[in-house]
């Protein structure tokens, strides 16, 4: 008999595997490398640690019902970012200007990793079908503001390793 498929786990490793890629693209980058823009509409990288993070962290916030970590811990305070910002409609000149160092960028990034992990592990399948409020201001079923936030994990982890490409000549594999 099949082993039945364990949802959260697989959730969890695309989770954890999306955020080790760009954790790993950024190994290294230096304050310059990681703001650099191909071109004025672009994202830099991290723009793009950011964004990703404040996704995760919005939507599983608002699935586990708890407050998200950029409000809880004082990171959107630290950073004198709006508490509501989640990068969703940035403009080039709101990326350009994007005032977070590496050091707290990257902080934020872990600890939403660390919440994101621990609620992933305790939603429940009656709550997989619950409507929540997406990122974009719709409302939707767990499950697919979740599929939502795999892919643009994944997505996100793939336009770091690329722009890391740009300005090392090195793809994201730095070893």
């Amino acid at each position: 008999m099949d082993e039945p498929i364990d949802l959260i786990g697989f959730m969890q490793a695309v989770i954890d595997r999306s955020y080790r890629w760009a954790k790993e693209a950024c190994d290294g980058l230096n304050e310059e490398q990681l703001r650099y823009q191909p071109t004025a509409e672009s994202n830099s990288i991290a723009w793009l640690v950011w964004h990703s993070s404040r996704v995760k962290d919005q939507v599983t916030g608002n699935i586990s019902r708890e407050e998200e970590v950029w409000v809880a811990e004082g990171w959107a305070q630290r950073t004198g970012m709006d508490a509501d910002a989640t990068g969703v409609g940035d403009s080039p000149e709101q990326v350009a200007s994007f005032p977070v160092a590496s050091g707290m960028l990257f902080g934020y990034a872990d600890a939403v990793h660390k919440a994101v992990t621990r609620r992933l592990s305790t939603i429940t399948p009656a709550q997989l079908a619950e409507p929540v409020q997406y990122v974009l201001g719709d409302t939707r079923p767990a499950w697919d503001a979740i599929r939502g936030m795999l892919g643009d994990s994944y997505i996100h982890a793939g336009q770091v390793a690329y722009l890391r490409g740009m300005v090392t000549g090195h793809g994201w594999n730095t070893r």
